[in-house]
């Protein structure tokens, strides 16, 4: 004998149906992110002091493959600060302003490029570099050499970890520029110093 699904049968099939699609399409959504994921690790392994770059000495230099557009943030005591696009993807792959803090000026044009100041570091772009973050005793060197219109011109990777870094003599932060680098390394007993070569 057959009987009829009722109407509550019926209820609860289309609502498992609804309930496995979502869980599909939640899955797929889910390995998408962690491709993207994973290739933006990649990049900040590469050259940035955040991931697992620490204690390595290479650095990736170039334009990253990042797209983005410009991104106007209101800032208290600072009002409508527009970031152009590079320094907009710059700032959100770093960490936005978890990590950098907001900004604390309007961009600065600096060059061919901008110059736009965070709490916690300024993120220096231009046409021929991209975008790239030069904080800390670097960034205070960096401005004292004359910034991107010095003899170093504009930043050509984020700061990164030299010699494993900080806790070891001889070991602390690079950061490279179109015409040389700048490092804050470790003298010892806590001592640091910071080493201006030109190209």
């Amino acid at each position: 004998m057959t009987t009829k699904p009722t109407a509550r049968t019926a209820a609860a099939a289309a609502v498992l149906a609804i309930a496995a699609a979502f869980a599909v399409g939640c899955s797929h959504a889910k390995q998408a992110g962690s491709a993207v994921s994973g290739a933006a690790g990649a990049g900040a392994r590469a050259g940035a002091p955040y991931g697992a770059a620490s204690g390595t000495s290479e650095a990736v230099s170039g334009p990253p493959a990042l797209v983005g557009s410009p991104t106007t943030m209101n800032v208290p005591g600072v009002g409508n600060v527009t970031l152009d696009a590079a320094t907009a993807v710059k700032y959100d792959q770093l960490g936005d302003e978890a990590v950098l803090g907001p900004p604390t000026s309007q961009p600065e044009k600096v060059g061919d490029g901008t110059a736009q100041a965070f709490a916690k570091g300024t993120i220096y772009s231009s046409p021929s570099t991209d975008a790239y973050l030069v904080r800390g005793e670097i960034l205070r060197v960096y401005l004292a050499q004359g910034g991107p219109t010095g003899a170093l011109g504009f930043p050509t990777n984020d700061e990164y970890q030299i010699a494993g870094g900080p806790d070891f003599v001889k070991g602390g932060w690079r950061s490279d520029f179109q015409n040389g680098s700048i490092s804050w390394i470790n003298q010892g007993d806590a001592v640091f110093k910071a080493t201006v070569t030109q190209q």
